[in-house]
């Protein structure tokens, strides 16, 4: 029995080894992705651009994935201990991430500066270590293209990777936004999204002061991503919520109609939630609200008013001015003009489904890397 328990426990142990491994990205080959692959156009779906590299060399590390596409060009470098690779680019900064999903690798390369977009690579290799497949999706201007690149593993010499640090980058995004040598890596630990931030948001819930009720929940989410250190940290899509702290109707006489929200809980798009102190800014079709409490405002009604009673008093005096009473019948046009004014309300704050709210923040958002995969 006790031989019996020893050999279960080895082979539980062996199994995490190999498991851990394989999740390394070393696979079954034993040498993860390195090798010269060649793409195959027949087994491909290539949308949009940049046009695929015929022929790709791979050399993987514990440390990162080095890719080089032509002899005159620097390989491009995927970090895989869990930093950023960050360079410059002329006015453009390119930042790439990877993270591991079993055997495939996840990389994601966020370009800012003249030119936004993101380009999100998957990797994953046959169980025969012959055939790898790239799953490509590009987001720019808010359209997105997706291709998939199959390469075969070249069975002949291998093509040495570029030394020459001074040659324009290799990288799975349009060509024409990389135009000179990546410099050394930069370890980010901390991006900061600071106070004061306005961030675009687009409701989910209606609101209006008719109905809505001090304690009732708002949700929105962002309508354009966040970047803070040349990284995206708030993606578009990413859930706001909060809970409205006043809803006060039009009055008759004075008094607009009023709506104020706070803003509580920020979630982004892979699940990990901020806690948010902050307020409105801007409303649509509402302009500024409060720059202190962000409250929101109804519109006036006293133009309204006046011009009820100056038709009012129109219509009483014409009616006087015929039987030979001008003056009493401009004085009961404008009692009557006064009574409608009294008994109507003013506009209510109306909100609808899609409406662009900003948001301000009231304290600096701070993002890790580790929260950000």
């Amino acid at each position: 029995m006790g031989m019996r328990r020893y050999l279960t426990g080895l082979v539980a142990v062996l199994f995490m080894a190999f498991s851990s491994w394989a999740q390394s990205g070393a696979g079954l080959t034993g040498t993860g992705f390195t090798g010269t692959w060649k793409l195959n156009p027949a087994r491909s779906e290539v949308h949009g651009s940049p046009t695929p590299d015929a022929t790709i060399t791979v050399e993987q590390s514990n440390a990162e994935l080095t890719l080089a596409v032509a002899v005159d060009r620097a390989p491009v470098r995927y970090p895989l201990n869990g930093t950023s690779d960050r360079r410059k680019a002329g006015d453009i900064t390119i930042v790439t991430s990877t993270k591991w999903e079993g055997a495939a690798l996840l990389a994601t390369t966020l370009v800012s500066g003249t030119q936004n977009y993101t380009v999100t690579e998957r990797w994953r290799q046959s169980r025969d270590g012959k055939t790898l497949t790239i799953t490509r999706v590009i987001n720019r201007r808010g359209t997105e293209t997706e291709s998939v690149l199959v390469y075969e593993r070249d069975t002949g010499r291998a093509e040495s990777l570029a030394q020459n640090a001074s040659l324009e980058p290799a990288m799975p995004v349009p060509a024409e936004s990389l135009v000179a040598a990546p410099p050394a890596k930069t370890k980010v630990d901390e991006y900061v999204v600071g106070k004061g931030e306005r961030i675009l948001l687009r409701l989910s819930n209606p609101l209006d002061t008719r109905h809505t009720q001090v304690g009732d929940r708002v949700y929105l989410e962002t309508a354009v991503p966040v970047t803070a250190g040349g990284r995206l940290v708030i993606p578009r899509g990413s859930y706001v919520s909060g809970t409205v702290t006043e809803s006060k109707g039009a009055g008759r006489v004075a008094g607009r109609a009023a709506l104020n929200l706070r803003f509580e809980k920020l979630v982004l798009t892979n699940g990990f939630t901020v806690d948010l102190l902050s307020r409105a800014g801007s409303v649509e079709g509402h302009g500024d609200a409060d720059p202190k409490e962000g409250r929101i405002e109804g519109q006036g009604s006293k133009g309204r008013d006046a011009k009820t009673v100056g038709t009012a008093t129109a219509a009483g005096g014409g009616i006087g001015a015929a039987a030979g009473h001008a003056g009493v019948g401009a004085l009961a046009g404008a009692a009557a003009g006064l009574a409608g004014v009294l008994m109507s309300r003013g506009p209510e704050v109306v909100l609808a489904v899609g409406t662009s709210v900003e948001m301000v923040l009231d304290r600096d958002l701070r993002f890790t890397d580790e929260q950000l995969r």
